[in-house]
């Protein structure tokens, strides 16, 4: 199955993406739309390869929240996680070995619904979280950045909402950067609507733009999850599996059943969601992967199968005297990414064999349209979600410029302090140096008695990056003497 955004040069990459895998002999699909259009966000074309078992290939074209001149592609084989690893380096080598490519221009493309095909996923899994019924009338507002974002407009309409959409273009279509206010207060106010959705090229990364009491507040993905996290545990008593990329907000872990860290990407997250349904994973995907759990005493505990994250449910479970017990996971990150699903754990009496399971499809890449329609909800029940989590505690992200060589220098010349406590700005801040399961360092956490930051190399970018969640009076100030701590005497 062959989708894209909608960038200027969809048709064209999608007829010569078509063409050349219709010529290799492959059985092409796309979604129904315009002629020669195919448009799917990205999770949608992800959760297919699962949702159909006659499509075990997914090619979505889209370069995200980035300028409209970019191209970019994103491809799920037989499982909807992301390339990376061996695999991922094997198909580049022979992508950069091939002289000639040969087309099929006279293909047939079998045209699917695979929207609606998500959107009754979607709908079966919030069935199992909480009853959807108070959007139903609710004048809400969607601003897709690019496109029209069929998907999320369709499920909105479908669970009864009165959908405005604004259909201007923003290039780079990221909302997590790019917010007119002025525009979408009068959208709001002109459609007596109060609240926003505002959304990326290929929808895994939102924003959201709320009236509450009569002013307006933005809000990013860390604090609509961690909000969302929070009210669903307290209000709702919803068991929640935290497993959350180590950047990301730390403000629900209090309210969760369990938390587990992971290194920034789904690429992470995806080991760990199909360590708990005992899938397979590829053991380069394990290798490379940063995986932490919290034990009862805060502790982070390295991971590189699913037995000790198995063991530490059924120790919690024990210690609550549970044997059988439904769980809200939440895979999560900091820029956007969100995906749930419902882990069933059962454990017989008797025989002390416990069974983990889900009645769902495994989707371990960004699905984060579930959370949206969730959150939407709960603002139209009334909750609000700047009284949702701690307001005392700013988090935020800062980098510093820094080529290949100078990260790879200051990562390494840091790691003498792994373990140990330094003083930086007066305060003291004992050192974590967190690895994957190849015990290379990808990730430092600095800690100090009221703040918890982080720095990692840049994957896409000439820099650092710095993360901070501290005192909301000093945080910024103390991210900065961070940050010149580190490039002074590290760089």
């Amino acid at each position: 199955m062959i989708v894209s955004d909608n960038r200027p040069s969809k048709s064209l990459l999608l007829q010569y993406c078509s063409e050349i895998f219709a010529y290799d002999g492959f059985q092409i699909y796309h979604q129904q739309d315009s002629p020669n259009e195919s448009k799917v966000s990205s999770p949608y074309g992800a959760a297919s390869v699962a949702l159909y078992e006659d499509i075990n290939l997914i090619i979505v074209l889209t370069a995200s929240h980035n300028e409209l001149s970019w191209n970019g592609i994103k491809f799920y084989i037989e499982y909807p996680m992301p390339m990376s690893g061996r695999i991922f380096k094997d198909i580049s080598r022979r992508a950069l070995n091939y002289k000639e490519i040969y087309l099929k221009t006279d293909y047939n493309a079998i045209q699917i619904d695979t929207i609606k095909k998500n959107n009754d996923y979607v709908k079966k899994l919030l069935s199992g979280v909480l009853e959807i019924t108070s959007i139903k009338g609710k004048n809400i507002v969607i601003w897709p950045y690019l496109g029209k974002a069929r998907g999320i407009v369709d499920l909105f309409k479908d669970y009864g909402a009165n959908v405005i959409l604004i259909e201007e273009e923003i290039n780079p279509p990221n909302p997590i950067k790019i917010i007119y206010e002025k525009k979408l207060k009068d959208a709001m106010e002109q459609n007596d609507s109060k609240i926003a959705l505002l959304l990326d090229a290929d929808r895994d990364r939102i924003a959201l733009y709320v009236k509450q009491n009569g002013e307006y507040f933005t809000y990013i993905p860390n604090e609509i999850y961690s909000a969302m996290h929070n009210i669903l545990a307290k209000e709702f008593g919803k068991k929640i599996i935290n497993i959350r990329t180590i950047p990301s907000d730390l403000r629900g872990d209090h309210t969760s059943f369990l938390n587990i860290l992971t290194g920034v990407g789904y690429k992470h997250l995806g080991v760990i969601m199909y360590f708990l349904f005992g899938v397979e994973v590829e053991q380069s995907k394990v290798d490379t992967a940063i995986l932490y759990l919290e034990d009862q005493n805060k502790k982070l505990i390295k991971i590189n199968n699913p037995v000790p994250l198995k063991q530490q449910i059924l120790e919690l479970m024990e210690l609550e005297n549970i044997d059988t017990e439904s769980y809200l996971n939440v895979y999560w990150e900091e820029s956007g990414g969100h995906t749930l699903n419902i882990l069933n754990v059962s454990k017989n009496p008797e025989t002390g064999e416990a069974e983990f399971s889900t009645d769902l499809p495994i989707i371990a890449d960004k699905y984060p349209v579930p959370a949206l329609v969730l959150i939407t909800e709960l603002i139209c029940r009334g909750f609000v979600i700047s009284e949702s989590i701690d307001w005392s505690i700013k988090g935020i992200n800062r980098t510093i410029p820094a080529i290949d060589e100078e990260k790879v220098k200051i990562m390494k010349n840091f790691n003498a302090f792994d373990g140990k406590t330094i003083v930086i700005g007066e305060k003291d801040y004992q050192i974590h140096a967190l690895s994957d399961n190849n015990n290379n360092i990808d990730i430092y956490q600095l800690k100090s008695k009221d703040s918890t930051l982080y720095f990692r190399p840049s994957g896409t970018g000439p820099n650092v990056r710095f993360y901070i969640f501290g005192k909301r009076e000093t945080h910024l100030e103390e991210i900065h003497k961070v940050m010149e701590y580190i490039k002074n005497n590290f760089k």
